[in-house]
């Protein structure tokens, strides 16, 4: 999909930004998610609503394997359950690819090959006492994208609180059959609100298949999940990212 034909989108071409003009707000658009996806996902996120103690590894009813990580110190319930081995990377790697997110952000981020699939996530919250504001990416241009898109009803009650270019902050309703893809300088936070079961999302963090980038998309994805991709295709567990980074006891202990 060429960027000209994302509804609300603001692009000149050749240029790594955009402005989504409904919004408001950079680096921002809704697509389509394909029923098909959502009908097949979602007795799964059914199954992912059980799924929350932190560091722990579950199977979904299909095999595949998830691992949880829940952040500290967020005022939110969030859990992130990434896929836990191989089989299950390629697991979400086929739904990514029939998503056709990919080629929609293709015209924005710098690559060589193909837009590169780092993590999928089912995403599970009921809460949010306090605002969080801040950016996915610290890359300076879109490198790296993030979607969201709901698999349950109940994800509208908890929405999508974002900074305008006007530093106003909105709120964004998410909604069934629609995703939100985002990527650098595009502050939010979850919503405030509280739901009486999990909301439950699709997530997946993608973007260039060049190494030169990877130091900085890497600090935002290594701390969500346990086996992540790089860009150039190879695969590396947290353990080893951080053993790779952390280059004294003192920078070990911020990973």
């Amino acid at each position: 999909m060429p960027a000209q034909a994302i509804p609300g989108v603001l692009h000149v071409p050749g240029q790594p930004r955009f402005l989504n003009a409904a919004l408001m707000a950079p680096n921002v658009f809704e697509c389509d998610m394909p029923d098909a996806i959502i009908d097949e996902l979602a007795p799964l996120a059914i199954e992912t609503r059980r799924m929350e103690e932190k560091g722990a590894r579950y199977t979904l009813s299909n095999g595949v394997r998830l691992y949880n990580e829940r952040p500290s110190g967020w005022s939110s319930d969030i859990c992130w359950l990434s896929h836990a081995d191989k089989p299950a990377y390629d697991w979400f790697e086929q739904v990514f690819h029939r998503s056709g997110v990919g080629p929609m952000v293709a015209p924005f981020v710098p690559h060589d090959r193909e837009i590169r699939l780092y993590a999928g996530f089912f995403v599970t919250r009921s809460s949010c006492t306090a605002l969080n504001m801040h950016c996915d990416w610290l890359t300076q241009d879109n490198q790296a994208f993030t979607l969201m898109a709901p698999l349950t009803a109940n994800t509208g009650g908890l929405g999508l609180t974002y900074e305008s270019v006007r530093n106003e902050r909105p709120t964004l309703t998410y909604r069934l059959g629609k995703g939100i893809v985002f990527g650098t300088h595009f502050r939010h936070s979850t919503a405030l609100g509280e739901l009486d079961e999990r909301a439950v999302f699709l997530c997946f963090n993608f973007g260039t298949d060049r190494m030169e980038h990877w130091p900085q998309i890497a600090r935002t994805i290594a701390k969500q999940c346990d086996f992540l991709r790089q860009p150039d295709g190879t695969f590396l567990r947290y353990t080893e990212w951080r053993a790779q980074n952390a280059k004294t006891p003192d920078e070990a202990s911020l990973y």
